[in-house]
């Protein structure tokens, strides 16, 4: 309504402006000019839609009010986004892609009707999609791919009867596939993957002639595949994979000749290849992984001679590759991972010339490698892992430096590592563990400016171990175990620039361990099981971040260096099985982040420490074979606590104190309580007293500046008026209180008012409002929208968009959540998946990179819609002072375990927690219960369950369907997502980006239908309490 009033005064202005026809009210006048439609239209956008970064800011209509230009082409062809007819200046093209825009499409659309291209991809709209853009007939393509378009699709497409182009992709559409398109006997381009479509494929699909690109993948789509697909002999593309059909592929789509890209793959189709498709000579990519597919590669399918791709992973293949295969001279990528195939890979294979990606492991294969792999100087990746390989590696895999990753491990292959893999200065992950390959490791791999990774464990590597591993600049990870080195260690094995990870346990070493110089970032040392001798070198201080150190089952001699006990990170320690003499230093005492202590079986004398976090609750089994040391643990006596009456082991004939001494006591306890009862009383009255007058005393401290970073209808007076009358607390936690505040417009926010000093610095306030200004550019689906930011010089509150719905704790957890949305399976799933991508935005797409610091069910809302918005990302970094970075970052139960010794946090603390909320959403409890144990948390509960596979069960919330079996499959995929994240090693973790594909592939296959009034809630079934109970009972139980 306000919009058409808009319109009609600026119409008014219009006639009032135009010079040759002057607005006059006589008789006389000539009749006013009408508002041009293209104008009206393309406004009502400008006016419709949210636009953030003011990209519409040059569609300025004031030109055409004014006499200058008056001949010239209209002043709206001159738009960003907006071409005309040079000869009719109607427009022909608008596209308003990766604008950020949101909010609704007006009607008004329909007026440019001589369109014929249209671009809205790449933004977040919402809601049904505009039927009045089915009005616009003259159309030839609609891109409205990458949004978040919900609901059925509108009747109203098969109006479009020139359209050529269609592409809905990456939307939430729910319902059946549309059925109108195939009246579009013009269409070339349909693609509506990536929604939630549901029901079968329908067979009219298979009478648009014209269609040469179908893309249906990644919908809830089922039933059996139509041959009909085969009567589209247009066809060059086609994708309908990730969706849940049965059945055969049928034959009728090797009909399909004109076809160059076919992707069925993770469908659960099973059957034999068929091997009529080996007539579709144009094939250049074939995706059938992930499916059931039995038998053998049919022979036909080396006729495919314009093959680039062929991925035939994860299936129940058998047989071998057959030799012909070699004959696809275009193959480029070759998958065969996770199959039964058997029998030798043809040397023919090695000889492919355009050959860059072998993926065969996880099958039986026997025999050598082909050994001209890699001689064609293009090969990216080779993976042959986890088959029955043997004899040489092949001398030229890295011909062309290309080569990126070399997974090689739990085969047999033998004799030396090539030389030429040292001058691979391409190459990142080098993977050759559980082989018998032998002869010395070459000089040169510490030279590699990408070399990452490298595991050479389980081997039999002899000789010398290279220096120059302590150079090599990127070298995260080392693994050297069980070898049969006889040698010393390189005195600067500890200075690679970024080496986290050493471990050469097993490995017969011999010598002194080097001095720990530059030791700066490794965290994790292993060395146990070798001859290593002298003592501990004293500099082990250096190692910063050291949290797990093992040289047990070796010749050391001296004492325990008290450095050791001075680490701040330190965790596990075990230096069993040695020649350690002296005492265990007292100062292990006061180190709080000690889990595991192990000194058994050594020469040790004198008291073990017997206060402090950690030593009261070690075993005794930990001090054994030390006949020297005494105290409580081993139930020894110490001499010297005899002496003074201060036993640590069987104390039983302790002294009472003196009945003065007992008195004394009694009144000091008692003072201190009444102290305290005074404390408590007079901290209430001044909390209730600040409390009343907590937003009073603000205004008195102004001025405010509102800094806006959205279109806000609003100002800071509005928003302290509306606080200092509102008791709508609908959030305190450890970053400030967050308000429900309703605007004087009708609109409501949610304001946060960040905890903090009565006086902060100047410096420190442009600090925080600088990083409140990186908060507020944030812009994604998945992320709490930061409207602006209201300051002083005393107080800063930030204003967000309110979400209806509560927070994921609400949802889970919940005391009356009786009464709220009761969520299934793919409810949960989406918000898990809508958390992921938006963390995954703040890790990868933000510079500089944000790292949420809290992230916890109560801080991930919930729109109207159910889509996860995570809020306070960033938020804890802001109330931090100078003083107060010892603050603890984040929430008990969802800290990694390394910020205890590290007190820092990165994205992989992030990527800790998230795991835990995934454990949280799979199993509908907390992250701390009692029912866990003292100290234990949902991480170590969950562990627990699965070191008993029996009750693995016990995890998964039964309440949303795991007695259903596919539900119970689906819970279990996201539970091992959720175990890699809550990995005790940081580097173990996978990246936010990672974990967004895995959870992606874990997408629940089956959506019901939304029914009972509002049942269902973009393609997600959501009931709520209170409707027919047949209905939440078939939410919550049908598979």
């Amino acid at each position: 309504m306000i919009l058409h009033f808009l319109l009609l005064l600026l119409t008014f202005f219009f006639y009032l402006l135009i010079p040759s026809s002057p607005f006059v009210l006589s008789a006389s006048a000539p009749p006013p000019l009408p508002l041009p439609l293209p104008l009206l239209s393309l406004l009502s956008l400008k006016s419709s839609l949210n636009d953030p970064f003011s990209t519409f800011k040059d569609w300025d209509p004031s030109p055409a009010f004014s006499n200058s230009g008056s001949h010239d082409q209209p002043v709206w062809c001159s738009w960003s986004g907006v071409k005309c007819n040079p000869i009719t200046a109607q427009v022909t093209s608008l596209d308003l892609s990766f604008r950020n825009l949101s909010g609704i499409i007006p009607p008004e659309i329909r007026f440019l009707t001589s369109l014929v291209d249209l671009n809205l991809s790449r933004n977040y709209f919402d809601g049904p999609l505009q039927p009045a853009i089915f009005e616009l007939t003259q159309l030839r393509t609609l891109d409205i791919s990458h949004n978040s378009f919900n609901a059925t699709f509108p009747p109203g497409v098969s109006k479009l009867k020139f359209l050529k182009f269609f592409n809905g992709y990456s939307n939430d559409f729910i319902g059946p596939l549309p059925l109108e398109f195939i009246h579009l006997q013009f269409l070339e381009q349909l693609n509506l993957g990536g929604s939630y479509f549901e029901g079968v494929i329908p067979v009219g699909y298979g009478n648009v002639k014209r269609l040469k690109f179908l893309d249906l993948a990644g919908n809830a789509l089922e039933g059996t595949l139509p041959p009909q697909l085969g009567f589209l002999t247009q066809l060059e593309h086609i994708e309908i994979g990730y969706n849940g059909f049965t059945g055969k592929i049928p034959v009728e789509l090797a009909l399909l000749s004109n076809l160059k890209y076919l992707d069925i793959s993770n469908c659960s189709l099973s059957g034999l290849l068929p091997e009529e498709l080996g007539n579709l000579t144009k094939l250049e990519v074939l995706y059938f992984f992930k499916n059931n597919f039995v038998g053998e590669i049919p022979m036909s399918y080396t006729k495919l001679k314009a093959l680039k791709v062929l991925d035939l992973s994860n299936n129940l293949l058998s047989g071998t590759i057959p030799e012909e295969l070699a004959s696809l001279t275009e193959l480029t990528w070759l998958s065969l991972i996770g199959n039964n195939f058997s029998g030798t890979i043809p040397q023919s294979i090695g000889e492919l010339p355009n050959l860059n990606t072998l993926l065969l492991w996880d099958n039986n294969f026997s025999g050598i490698l082909p050994q001209k792999l890699g001689s064609n100087g293009k090969l990216l990746t080779l993976d042959v892992s986890s088959n029955s390989l043997t004899g040489p590696l092949p001398p030229n895999l890295c011909h062309g430096n290309k080569l990126f990753k070399l997974i090689l491990f739990n085969n047999m292959f033998t004799n030396e590592l090539p030389r030429s893999l040292v001058s691979c200065t391409s190459l990142s992950r080098f993977r050759i563990q559980n082989n018998l390959l032998n002869g010395t490791i070459p000089y040169g791999f510490g030279l590699l400016r990408n070399l990452t990774f490298v595991d050479a464990s389980k081997n039999k590597f002899t000789g010398e171990i290279p220096g120059d591993l302590g150079y090599a600049p990127m070298l995260q990870y080392l693994n050297i175990s069980e070898n049969d080195f006889n040698n010393e260690l390189p005195s600067n094995i500890w200075s690679a620039p970024r080496l986290q990870i050493f471990s050469a346990s097993s490995s017969k070493l011999t010598g002194k361990i080097p001095d720990f110089v530059d030791c700066n970032n490794v965290y994790k040392i292993e060395l146990q099981g070798n001859f290593l001798n002298g003592s501990i070198p004293g500099d082990i201080d250096r190692c910063q971040k050291l949290l797990s150190l093992n040289l047990s089952s070796n010749l050391l001699t001296g004492i325990i260096p008290r450095e050791l006990s001075m680490l701040p990170s330190i965790n596990a320690v075990d230096l069993s099985h040695n020649l350690l003499t002296g005492t265990i230093p007292s100062s292990f005492e006061n180190c709080s982040t000690l889990e595991n202590f192990d000194v058994s079986y050594n020469l040790l004398s004198g008291p073990i420490p017997s206060s402090g976090p950690t030593f009261p609750n070690l075993h005794p089994s930990s001090f054994s074979g030390n006949d020297g040391l005494c105290g409580r643990i081993v139930a020894k006596p110490c001499p010297e606590a005899l002496a003074t009456g201060d036993v640590e082991a069987g104390n039983n004939n302790q002294q009472h104190p003196p009945k003065k001494a007992a008195g004394a006591i009694v009144w000091i306890v008692a003072a201190a309580f009444g102290v305290g009862l005074f404390v408590l009383v007079a901290g209430t009255r001044c909390f209730h007293a600040s409390y009343g007058r907590r937003f009073n005393d603000d205004r008195e401290i102004g001025p405010w500046k509102l800094t806006a970073f959205h279109r806000l209808n609003f100002t800071s007076d509005d928003v302290l008026e509306c606080l200092s009358m509102t008791d709508k607390i609908i959030g305190m936690g450890s970053t400030g209180t967050v308000y429900k505040a309703e605007m004087p417009s009708g609109e409501t926010i949610a304001v946060k008012k960040l905890w903090g000093k009565n006086k902060e610095t100047a410096r420190r306030r442009r600090g925080v409002l600088a990083e409140v200004e990186v908060l507020g550019n944030v812009r994604h689906r998945n992320i709490v929208r930061l409207l602006g930011c209201c300051s002083n010089s005393k107080c800063t509150m930030l204003l967000y968009e309110y979400m209806p719905n509560g927070n994921l704790d609400d949802l889970l957890h919940g005391i009356n959540k009786g009464d709220n949305l009761v969520a299934d399976w793919v409810t949960r799933y989406k918000i898990a998946l809508g958390v992921a991508q938006g963390i995954c935005y703040l890790h990868h797409d933000c510079d500089p990179v944000i790292v949420h610091r809290d992230l916890k069910p109560s801080n991930i809302l919930l729109d109207g819609e159910m889509e996860a918005r995570v809020a306070d990302f960033g938020v804890a970094k802001l109330i931090q002072s100078d003083e107060s970075m010892s603050v603890i970052a984040g929430s008990y139960g969802y800290i990694a375990p390394e910020y205890a010794y590290t007190l820092q946090v990165d994205e992989k603390s992030d990527i800790y927690s998230f795991g835990v909320v995934l454990m949280e959403i799979i199993s509908g409890k907390r992250s701390v219960e009692s029912e866990f144990g003292d100290g234990h948390s949902i991480v170590d509960w969950v562990r627990s369950k699965i070191k008993n596979k029996d009750r693995i069960v016990d995890v998964l919330d039964k309440n949303v369907g795991a007695t259903c079996a596919s539900v119970r499959e689906e819970m279990m995929q996201m539970l091992r997502i959720a175990l890699l994240c809550t990995s005790c090693n940081p580097v173990e973790r996978p990246s936010m980006r990672d974990v967004v594909l895995m959870l992606q592939g874990a997408k629940p296959k089956r959506k019901l239908p939304a029914e009972g009034g509002g049942g269902g809630v973009n393609g997600s079934n959501v009931v709520v309490v209170g409707i027919d109970d047949s209905i939440a009972q078939k939410a919550k139980l049908e598979c």
